[in-house]
């Protein structure tokens, strides 16, 4: 549930986009722990942001997939539902539908492992931009000066690794781009490959309302899931976690949020948001529309299609509903005519100081170029989390790791490559059917943006339709055996040339066209925006200094605001929901889908206690990613779980505003209240609570 409302209220922003501008205002930003909001924080509701503070909730901060959090010292980690879905879905099967069912494990023992997933945590950062831009700067060429890039910071990165181990866990290292590229940091992180299934409630408990209440407000979900982070076959200790808070939450309390946001666009100029509005977003919608009809259509085959499906829509859904809001956002003429002005005033700062070059006409001709190939960029792929991707990987990184590392693709880099091959290794299940059905659609859908005369078309379906070829290709595959891909990933470029699996031959003849345009892509789109928006960045450093944090990047960040209802069109919204709440728009709509109460809720109605908060919304700066994270209370002890935005929060990814805009989270009594009352959890409510004494190790 990405941080984004759908595209139904676009005025409610038009008063406060006015008043927008390059320097942060009110509760806005996602900042870094190495540059965080100290004097606004203290200015604004005096607190004190310790370093103390911050290192602890640093260190409790863990990204998994999206976000999450150390919540005891034996390696508990809180997070939403909906970001431990994949997961959840990976260690189902027919007849074990543990998202429709939901999960308990009664003991360590029956915790599950996640297949393919892990957890990191931020140990440290440094600012490596010297070094990077030393690299770059023996370069005479654009082209040069992205390869020297690339290969300095594969360096960077393997130098850091070979470093040792930040304790128990693995170390992991990324070099990190902020404020458009003009300044790199090294991200070290410690990592737990062993990730284990906790608890879950059922789906409709952790998604109640379904689409219809997919970013509204007023809201009813138990929106939660617990796992456990296991180091050499025992519970991770984790003594920087976070504690319950001691003291009840109420309105206008200070709050923050520690997570991994997504992407912002909010120093974009405005050729690339125009861009973005007029020709990226349209594709994408049409692309949402067609995989959700796709997936409906799949869905309804059976009750067993529909629980193969579920994460895959899921996902699709919230995508789309997302994208929406983002659309109506860019279509929104305050919004543009506050960015008009913001670059107006950046402009004339920019020439008052004899800065050279126009770094916005180097953007402009980049997005020109982008838009000329766009369609191409978007069709000719794998697909995401399929069959095929996995022929991808398969096929590119045997390929791509033969090269020197500058002149790999980016994403092929040393580092990068455990991600990869953990992916490809995971135990994850494939039913044909919906690989067959998701093929189809995805080769249908590049053959309608390129036409039949495109070499990728020829290539993939050669002569045939995208269904004869889809059912070939799946059918006959066997990379759906963990040990056919462990045998191709292990055998190189020698085993890739030599299998005769559909699919892998399917991803060799893709090869070659996504290769050469991934490379046109670095030369003629990423590597001129970049050195452009590096100059532009370089330009803010001196005309507003480090007032301003970066546009988020799915890195560690802080954000911060308070509990607050709003006015919604005239009516008033309060800060909260109560389960009783819950229970009454059940009764409401009849019980009738998807307001019905889950199995587990409507049998504990009556011993739950209805005046318990449930979901409560605050005006802390989020975006997708931010889902899963903590939020805390000035002392640093946890009072939520982030989860999802109103629909107000339109626009979230350009400009922030906190009139009517709110994120949302579950309310810790509300997930106490589940664990005690409804799913017959007190051991982990035990341990939430700090209650459980570690065991010990034999």
């Amino acid at each position: 549930m990405r941080a984004r409302p759908r595209a139904a209220r676009g005025a409610v922003l038009a008063t406060s986009l006015l008043a927008a501008s390059l320097a942060a205002e009110a509760d806005e930003g996602m900042w870094t722990f190495d540059n965080p909001p100290v004097a606004a924080v203290q200015q604004r509701y005096g607190v004190t942001l310790t370093p103390e503070w911050l290192s602890r909730l640093q260190k409790a901060s863990v990204k998994l997939g999206a976000s999450a959090s150390f919540v005891s010292g034996q390696g508990l980690l809180l997070t939403n539902h909906h970001v431990a879905l994949g997961c959840i879905e990976r260690l189902s099967r027919a007849g074990k539908d543990l998202a429709g069912h939901g999960f308990v494990a009664p003991t360590r023992a029956a915790e599950l492992r996640c297949p393919g997933e892990t957890a990191r945590v931020l140990q440290s950062t440094e600012d490596v931009s010297a070094a990077v831009q030393q690299a770059m700067a023996t370069g005479s060429t654009d082209e040069q000066r992205n390869t020297l890039r690339k290969a300095s910071i594969g360096e960077i990165e393997k130098r850091c690794e070979a470093a040792g181990q930040p304790g128990a866990g693995q170390l992991r290292c990324e070099v990190v781009a902020l404020y458009s590229g003009s300044v790199h940091h090294l991200y070290r992180y410690k990592q737990w490959d062993d990730v284990r299934l906790v608890f879950a409630p059922e789906y409709q408990a952790a998604f109640y309302g379904g689409d219809p209440d997919n970013f509204v407000f007023p809201r009813y979900a138990f929106d939660f899931a617990l796992m456990r982070a296991y180091e050499n076959g025992h519970p991770a200790t984790t003594p920087d976690h976070l504690k319950l808070a001691s003291a009840p939450l109420a309105e206008g309390d200070v709050v923050f949020v520690a997570g991994h946001p997504g992407h912002t666009d909010r120093l974009q100029t405005l050729a690339q948001l125009k861009f973005q509005r007029d020709i990226e977003l349209p594709l994408d919608l049409a692309s949402a529309r067609a995989q959700q009809a796709l997936l409906q259509a799949y869905s309804a085959r059976s009750p067993e299609a529909a629980r193969q499906a579920l994460d895959r829509l899921f996902g699709t859904e919230n995508w789309l509903k997302a994208m929406r809001g983002e659309y109506a956002a860019l279509s929104t003429p305050a919004l543009m005519a506050a960015k008009q002005a913001d670059e107006a005033r950046f402009r004339a700062a920019y020439a008052a100081r004899g800065l050279a070059g126009d770094p916005w006409a180097d953007v402009e001709a980049a997005t020109a170029r982008h838009a000329a190939k766009v369609k191409e960029l978007k069709a000719i792929g794998y697909g995401y989390k399929t069959l095929f991707s996995v022929a991808g990987d398969l096929v590119e990184q045997a390929y791509e790791r033969r090269l020197p590392e500058g002149e790999r693709l980016a994403k092929f880099r040393d580092a990068a490559l455990p991600e990869i091959e953990r992916r490809v290794l995971a135990e994850v299940p494939y039913y044909k059917d919906l690989e067959v059905a998701r093929l189809a659609g995805l080769l249908a859908e590049a053959r309608d943006l390129l036409g039949n005369e495109h070499a990728y078309v020829k290539a993939t379906l050669a002569g045939a339709t995208p269904q004869a070829t889809a059912e070939q290709a799946v059918r006959a595959s066997r990379l759906d055996e963990l040990a056919v891909r462990r045998a191709l990933l292990g055998g190189g470029v020698a085993a890739i040339e030599a299998s005769d699996d559909p699919l892998i031959r399917l991803a060799r003849e893709a090869y070659p066209l996504r290769r050469e345009l991934a490379r046109w892509r670095e030369e003629k789109i990423d590597t001129p925006i970049e050195h452009a928006a590096e100059r532009l960045g370089q330009a803010r450093f001196a005309i507003y200094g480090r007032d301003l944090p970066p546009d988020a990047t799915g890195t560690l960040r802080l954000s911060y605001g308070k509990v607050a209802g709003y006015d919604a069109n005239g009516v008033a919204t309060p800060w909260k929901t109560t389960v009783g709440g819950l229970v009454a728009r059940a009764d409401a709509f009849d019980g009738k889908a998807p307001f019905n109460l889950s199995p587990a809720v409507a049998k504990a109605r009556s011993h739950i206690d209805p005046q318990v908060p449930l979901n409560l919304v605050t005006t802390a700066d989020i975006i997708g990613g931010n889902s899963g994270s903590p939020l805390v209370n000035r002392r640093g002890e946890w009072v939520g779980l982030m989860f999802d935005s109103n629909l107000e929060a339109l626009g979230g990814r350009y400009v922030y505003t906190d009139d009517k805009a709110r994120s949302l989270a579950v309310h810790a009594q509300a997930i106490l209240q589940a664990l005690e009352k409804v799913y017959a959890a007190p051991q982990v409510a035990r341990e939430l609570r700090g209650t459980v004494a570690r065991p010990h190790r034999r």
